[in-house]
């Protein structure tokens, strides 16, 4: 009989976001804390049961289930989400290098990651690595890398490939104004010529070893802690969801803490 993988989520004492942590004017402030950023609304005025169906609708429940301090911290993330900065991560051959990207991506509190997968069939996440952490991504699947490249370009973002190739921008440079998503390639052979033609551009980061390069899950942590930080900071606020938006992925985190919280409460015999 295997051992099951202990449970790790939320157990102990929770650790309370500082809002020096998120760079920016704005970043965690106690307003995000408690629920209360755009005018004033605050988590009890939170569409709820009996709202009249969408989401948020039976949220009452699985709130229930789950301490202060839990619907705090779900609070707290929801409002510093990131949809305008993503992450494509384009046939990476180790699937930790994958894992840990993933949860590199949910730390800097980005909403998507976008994954094409080196072959058919293989596992988007490690949960070893992972930390769980991409339950708490939207994880979109796409066909190649040239594909993933055209359609975020379509949807108004500038997609940057990391790549020593000519006419590659420093980190810094990229342009914190307008959506970007940050695409890195296989660890081999890294972006081909149709994904690099379909992006917006390249970038790189300075070194100064003789190294060449980084490991892709550590140069893909650089770099989005660099996009992150240019990105609130030019936004003046931690995260940039509307208001529907939030609504829904309030109502999906509860979910998914609720269900954690009941597996504690009541573990299987």
């Amino acid at each position: 009989m295997s051992r099951r993988r202990p449970i790790r989520a939320w157990l102990g004492t929770p650790v309370e976001l500082d809002p020096a942590e998120l760079l920016g004017p704005r970043g965690l402030t106690e307003e995000v804390l408690r629920g209360e950023e755009d005018g004033g609304r605050t988590r009890e005025s939170t569409p709820d049961a009996g709202s009249g169906g969408g989401p948020g609708e039976g949220d009452g429940f699985y709130r229930s289930l789950l301490t202060e301090a839990r619907l705090a911290r779900i609070e707290s993330v929801v409002g510093a989400r990131l949809a305008s900065v993503t992450l494509v991560l384009d046939r990476l051959l180790d699937p930790h290098n994958v894992a840990a990207a993933l949860r590199t991506a949910e730390g800097f509190g980005l909403l998507r990651v976008h994954v094409v997968a080196h072959e058919e069939g293989d596992l988007v996440a490690h949960r070893r690595v992972t930390q769980d952490a991409h339950k708490w991504l939207e994880v979109l699947r796409h066909d190649s890398g040239e594909a993933a490249a055209r359609g975020l370009r379509e949807q108004g973002f500038s997609v940057y490939a990391g790549h020593l190739g000519e006419g590659a921008l420093l980190l810094h440079e990229l342009p914190p104004d307008r959506p970007v998503a940050l695409l890195f390639g296989n660890e081999h052979e890294g972006p081909s010529p149709a994904t690099l033609a379909a992006c917006t551009g390249m970038f790189r980061i300075p070194m100064a070893g003789f190294s060449q390069s980084f490991n892709v899950s550590v140069a893909a942590a650089i770099a989005l802690a660099r996009a992150t930080e240019a990105r609130r900071s030019h936004l003046g606020r931690a995260g940039d969801l509307p208001e529907e938006d939030r609504t829904a992925l309030r109502s999906r985190y509860l979910r998914l803490a609720a269900g954690l919280a009941r597996r504690l409460r009541h573990p299987p015999p």
